[in-house]
């Protein structure tokens, strides 16, 4: 058997053929039905299209035989002793098919490109669009201006996601941390708080220690290192390993 047969799997398929075969050489299922293409493709473990050529170019062999094909009955298979197989007309028939198939899927392409819908090559995978005239469909904002004859006229500038709109008629005020609003005097009434400032140790030891913000932490009078919460213990001010130290200065300071 020649190599190029051998590449497209037909000496396999001749395998399950002579597995499935009865001693007459017929392939026929135990109730005498012909197998049907289906079968013959999940017994040589390929599809139904690469069986079909398999089995066309064996019968150009010379060492397969196809009974009566009927549309909507299964053809009878059979498995033919040949001393001299014709290997050649077999390679030629699957060269044929290989040639007419690759010609139909360049015709298909060629077909697509030149359809009325395909798009242009510069405006595939994401290429240039199409530009729109100005003012038409969404085109560029109109110029702005102030009303003066001799101005720089120029475009407005477009709002990103995430800007702030300049403040205008009605707008809202921005905000000024710490000093007074605008509109105080239309409310008079409303009593301004001052912020109360001090140190930031006394505003720390104010509220109490963040497990998850350190600079909230206690500080240790014995070793001035900072003191992780405990639940346990929420209100320790001085590490364990400290207390013997403080307790013996203290000692010494009352002596």
């Amino acid at each position: 058997m020649p190599a190029a047969l051998k590449r497209s799997n037909v000496h396999t398929l001749l395998y399950a053929l002579r597995s499935m075969a009865s001693a007459a050489g017929e392939l026929r299922f135990a109730d005498r039905k012909p197998m049907r293409i289906k079968d013959i493709a999940r017994a040589a473990g390929c599809d139904e299209k690469d069986c079909r050529d398999r089995l066309e170019a064996a019968i150009r062999a010379g060492v397969v035989r196809a009974g009566e094909r009927r549309r909507g009955r299964s053809a009878l298979y059979a498995i033919v002793p040949t001393p001299a197989p014709d290997w050649a007309a077999a390679v030629a028939y699957l060269d044929g098919v290989k040639e007419a198939r690759e010609e139909a899927r360049q015709k298909r392409g060629a077909d697509r490109k030149a359809a009325p819908w395909a798009k242009n090559e510069d405006e595939e995978n994401g290429g240039r669009t199409p530009e729109l005239e100005d003012g038409e469909n969404g085109g560029p904002p109109p110029e702005l201006t102030d009303g003066t004859a001799g101005e720089e006229r120029g475009t407005a500038p477009r709002t990103r996601t995430g800007d702030r709109p300049p403040n205008g008629s009605g707008d809202r005020p921005p905000n000024n941390p710490g000093g007074y609003p605008r509109g105080s005097q239309d409310r008079a009434g409303v009593g301004f708080q001052p912020q109360v400032v001090g140190p930031p140790g006394d505003q720390s030891e104010s509220h109490e220690p963040d497990p998850d913000d350190h600079t909230t932490w206690r500080v240790c009078p014995g070793c001035d290192r900072r003191i992780m919460p405990d639940p346990q213990r929420p209100d320790r001010r001085v590490h364990a390993r400290c207390e013997p130290h403080l307790a013996a200065d203290r000692e010494r300071h009352s002596a």
